[in-house]
């Protein structure tokens, strides 16, 4: 009877490890990271909220509560925490654009209720005029300009002098965001911008 005990938690064993193994051959790493991001910065509760409010404010004579107003605010500025932390999560390679089309979606949706709840907000409607400015010649906006001169199948002689320029900024960008003053310069812009950042790269990859 001792002996058979032993065999069967050796059996169980063996297939708990089999088990593991197989998981970890099959393993990819970008839905579980889009998983956990999603579970700590509460994403798709905070696209909701503002959705939502979107969806009933614009047809409404009645401006929003001073709680509803603060709702509303305090989800988009969780917004931009959690696209931040998707930026984080794919600049650092765990999370690969082809598993984000999803992702790429929501944001979309996002934007647009951004803009229809900016007459509402000062936050969001200081947001949707900061969204103007594109900021600097980074290598996602360097691709959505290659993408737009080549669109009729032809480069004119000054679209190709834009490109060049616009490939040199790219690249002066790249090595200025390596220096500590740069890194601090992008993050901070990031804070403010993250949604359109992740926007314009969605945008980048679909060009």
């Amino acid at each position: 009877m001792h002996i058979m005990r032993h065999g069967r938690q050796g059996l169980r064993a063996a297939l708990l490890l089999g088990s593991a193994l197989v998981a970890a051959c099959s393993y990819d790493d970008t839905p579980m990271a889009m998983k956990i991001i999603d579970g700590e910065t509460d994403r798709k509760l905070y696209a909701r909220t503002l959705l939502e409010a979107a969806q009933a404010l614009p047809g409404s004579t009645t401006p929003p509560t001073a709680s509803q107003l603060e709702a509303i605010e305090f989800a988009y500025a969780q917004s931009q925490q959690a696209y931040a932390e998707v930026l984080r999560c794919q600049d650092e390679g765990v999370c690969r654009m082809s598993s984000m089309r999803e992702v790429c979606s929501d944001v979309a949706a996002l934007l647009e209720a951004r803009r229809a709840l900016a007459p509402w907000s000062d936050l969001i409607s200081i947001a949707e005029m900061l969204s103007s400015n594109r900021g600097p010649m980074n290598a996602d906006r360097l691709r959505l300009l290659q993408a737009e001169a080549r669109r009729d199948g032809k480069v004119s002689d000054l679209e190709e002098s834009v490109l060049t320029l616009a490939t040199a900024a790219a690249a002066a960008h790249a090595v200025w965001s390596l220096t500590p003053e740069g890194e601090k310069e992008r993050l901070a812009r990031r804070r403010t911008h993250a949604i359109d950042e992740f926007k314009q790269r969605c945008d980048a990859e679909a060009a």
